[in-house]
């Protein structure tokens, strides 16, 4: 087991990780939500201080804040907040970093001139921001602006549900979904219903429920002489009479996928769905155009446990169009398709599918576990989706607290592996694992010293860090980046909500690493791009801070990364999804 985790961690690029004294550094340092006595270290309290000296130099010189500054303070909307009141208000002083330290060395005068710079220009002139660089290797601040007051990180928040869940859960930690139900008889035959039940697994897919079907055949059960039911709530095992609300069975996220493709001009266009069941019934009111843009919209109604699904509209003959649309609850979806699979290899049905929970003492029939819950954290934070990353939220919570996992549970959670480092829930405020609200406020030196936390966790760091998206190279980061000298050397998360940038992560090449945090508010969404290009050539001065620091060493590729459907692409942030408001998971 330490020796495939030393692997993982060694398979990380090495900008990515501290050459001299690692080892020596990650064994002495505390797991996340381990106590840990912080004593501030000479660099901490140089870093205070060169940060109150320039604010200090700048009133001397009679520099005065701007109007733009002042527009860092939260309306009156995101201070009235609930449960509780996070100690650092939006209100509160700060002294931000506009100008370099009189004393400060060349290269570090540098950095600070050109971050500052970026933060006088357009776009960020217009908006509220909070930066945040340090050093791995021994946390001295190098830039700080506005880094104590609270913003909304919005998918940012995935870095605490993530972290949290990797540390109490573990990363081989594996969800279950079992076929339940009375042993065959000798010819193959199971005389009795046959129930779906599921942990919660975000990962679920049409491949993973043939998987189930064929294991069943793979027995020799020929025939089932019943119905195919799920419950689909979640079931407290040690106690699987306790029913909770909470749902337990999730298949493809929740969702399918609709082909819409052209005929001939003013024809009906034909439809399509994936997977395939006998639960979903569709109805197509599209035309085939010649002329102008493809323009659908799926209206859904249920006739009993059946999906009605009607698609209205145009699609231009020169392509079919794909549309992934939402179940509320899709349990019994998942059992249609079951039953479909379990047919296709050989195992006759005589029932049909209903919503049922079988009780009693009943045999597992057939088992299929989940990947590891590290390769699931990638999909939330490399990808940054939200449905996913509120699954491990409230897996994280129901671990922890025993029962149905829940958002409140997760965030008690979060609260109480925050602490033991020095991060108190009265610092912030997270009500979800997904960042998917306005309700959500963290500071970007939170997330920095988190960061940190992070890096020096052998029990964390090689499937956080691979959690990551690398910068150029996949995930959401994969356009940012691209075209500049920082393609691979960046591990970030981002962060898109309306009105919202966020930029939290890594930078490094050869031995150094710096940590990082850029925390935008008030973006108008024509802005938006320019917004992330500023945010990149922040990165980029860290670079070169870097670089100028010692020899430039050549750097391995990332490793591997799970690739997710192209018909997916909404569901990544930012450079791919619509994850607003409105939008989003």
């Amino acid at each position: 087991m330490l020796q495939r985790r030393l692997r993982r961690y060694l398979a990380l690029p090495l900008a990515l990780l501290l050459i001299e004294g690692t080892a020596l550094l990650l064994a002495s340092r505390p797991a996340f939500g381990r106590p840990e006595a912080h004593t501030p270290s000479p660099h901490d309290r140089h870093a205070r201080t060169t940060r109150r000296g320039g604010a200090a130099a700048k009133h001397r010189d009679g520099g005065k804040r701007s109007h733009k500054q002042h527009r860092g303070v939260a309306s009156s909307r995101d201070t009235e907040l609930a449960r509780p009141t996070p100690t650092h208000s939006p209100a509160s002083p700060v002294r931000p970093v506009l100008t370099p330290a009189p004393d400060a060395e060349p290269r570090l005068a540098s950095l600070q001139t050109q971050i500052a710079s970026i933060l006088g220009d357009r776009p960020l002139s217009r908006t509220r921001v909070g930066v945040q660089v340090m050093t791995a290797r021994d946390g001295q601040i190098l830039f700080d602006y506005n880094s104590d007051r609270l913003f909304n990180p919005a998918s940012n928040t995935k870095i605490l549900a993530t972290a949290a869940a990797l540390s109490e859960l573990g990363p081989d930690y594996r969800y279950r979904t079992t076929l339940h139900g009375p042993l065959p008889d000798d010819d193959g035959v199971i005389h009795g219903d046959v129930e779906l039940r599921g942990s919660g697994d975000p990962s679920l897919s049409t491949l993973d429920m043939a998987d189930l079907a064929h294991d069943l055949a793979a027995r020799g059960v020929t025939r089932i002489e019943g119905d195919i039911v799920v419950d689909g709530r979640y079931h407290d095992p040690g106690a699987p009479d306790r029913v909770s609300t909470e749902q337990a069975l999730f298949l493809n996220r929740n969702t399918y996928a609709i082909r819409v493709s052209p005929t001939s001009p003013n024809k009906p266009a034909t439809l399509s769905i994936d997977p395939a069941t006998e639960y979903i019934q569709l109805r197509s009111k599209v035309t085939t155009v010649e002329r102008k843009k493809t323009r659908l919209r799926v209206d859904v109604s249920r006739e009993g446990e059946r999906l009605i699904v009607t698609v209205r509209g145009r699609v231009h003959q020169s392509s079919d169009a794909v549309i992934r649309h939402r179940i509320g609850e899709g349990s019994v979806y998942a059992v249609a398709l079951l039953r479909r699979m379990l047919g296709d290899f050989g195992v006759l049905v005589t029932g049909g599918v209903r919503r049922a929970h079988v009780a009693g003492d009943v045999s597992v029939l057939a088992e299929h576990l989940s990947q590891p819950l590290a390769d699931i954290c990638r999909i939330s934070n490399k990808d940054s989706n939200n449905f996913v990353a509120d699954v491990i939220f409230k897996t994280l919570g129901g671990a922890r607290y025993g029962g149905a996992p829940s958002l409140d549970k997760g965030r008690r959670a979060v609260d109480e592996l925050m602490e033991p480092i020095g991060i108190s829930p009265g610092d912030y405020r997270i009500i979800n694992g997904s960042g998917l609200t306005h309700e959500n406020r963290i500071t970007p030196s939170i997330l920095t010293r988190l960061l940190r936390h992070l890096y020096f966790d052998l029990a964390v760091a090689p499937e956080f860090l691979a959690s990551l998206s690398v910068g150029g190279v996949d995930g959401t980061t994969r356009n940012r980046f691209r075209g500049t000298d920082a393609v691979g050397l960046v591990r970030a998360k981002t962060g898109t909500l309306s009105g919202v940038s966020a930029l939290s992560g890594y930078v490094g090449d050869g031995g150094d690493v710096l940590i990082f945090s850029i925390l935008v508010e008030g973006v108008r969404h024509s802005r938006l791009q320019a917004v992330r290009r500023a945010q990149v050539r922040m990165v980029q001065a860290m670079l070169r801070y870097i670089r100028a620091g010692g020899q430039l060493k050549s750097v391995p590729s990332a490793p591997d990364a799970p690739v997710a459907d192209p018909e997916e692409q909404r569901d990544f942030e930012g450079d791919g999804d619509d994850n607003t408001e409105a939008g989003g998971e």
